[in-house]
């Protein structure tokens, strides 16, 4: 089986032709491989992160057989752990030059850590600690959403009723008219007297409480007669027959 190759390597002689290649101009061991990528890293700022991680992951996904982003995220993160927990070990805090190095490598080793932790959809770099406690979190916020929609179900389950008021035969435009003519009620002081933001609740209710002879009255016969909107009639909005007109809704005389 043909060894793996993970980052994309600059030609032996000449310019790189990419500035997040890794390696050298001339002979170096491709052993020391994980050496040059951190060595790239080091080399870019923190919006580069994402660019870098693809580069590389775009070459190794084409140059390997049945390559996998999981594989790839997997090596990368056990190198930049790795070199993270070796810098720790061996800071030399003695020497103040290679300290701050030290401090500064560190720093951009656990900001790319981060930026892996951001990706990782594979729970590879967080400890079982940290994936069940999310779980936990989420058991948790679940179990509260369903107490409030088993309440809300239950409040609404009040309302529903198996039966409905019914109409003769022939006469549910009569009915609808009624309904058309309640919405355009108006107050004394402008406001509707019965207001809905959408023409379609009025034609839900009459489709889902009235009947005609014990029969469902269907939606499209209702539509018609209920505009979206009264100040903008389309073309398919249609007047009541006057025929069916039986009935008027007038203001009541004012009442001592």
């Amino acid at each position: 089986m043909r060894e793996r190759a993970y980052f994309k390597i600059r030609p032996r002689f000449g310019k790189a032709q990419h500035p997040f290649d890794i390696g050298m101009p001339f002979f170096w061991w491709k052993g020391h491989y994980d050496l040059h990528f951190l060595k790239r890293l080091y080399e870019r700022t923190q919006d580069e992160f994402g660019a870098y991680y693809d580069h590389h992951l775009q070459f190794f996904l084409q140059e390997n057989e049945e390559a996998t982003e999981i594989e790839f995220f997997r090596h990368v993160n056990d190198i930049v752990s790795d070199e993270l927990n070796k810098l720790i070990a061996d800071d030399k805090r003695e020497s103040k030059s290679k300290h701050k190095s030290i401090v500064q490598q560190k720093k951009m080793l656990r900001a790319f850590l981060d930026h892996l932790a951001s990706i990782d959809q594979w729970n590879v770099s967080r400890t079982k600690d940290e994936i069940i406690a999310e779980k936990e979190s989420e058991i948790k916020e679940l179990k509260e959403i369903v107490v409030q929609l088993t309440q809300e179900l239950k409040e609404a389950r009040k309302l529903e009723t198996e039966g409905y008021i019914d109409i003769p035969k022939g006469y549910v435009l009569t009915v609808v008219d009624l309904f058309v003519k309640l919405r355009k009620q108006v107050l004394k002081d402008g406001r509707d007297l019965a207001f809905a933001q959408f023409g379609i609740v009025w034609i839900k209710m009459i489709c889902q409480h009235f009947r005609e002879e014990g029969k469902r009255i269907s939606f499209g016969r209702v539509q018609r007669y209920f505009p979206a909107d009264l100040k903008d009639l389309k073309e398919r909005y249609a007047e009541i027959p006057s025929k069916n007109q039986l009935f008027d809704i007038v203001p009541a005389k004012k009442r001592r």
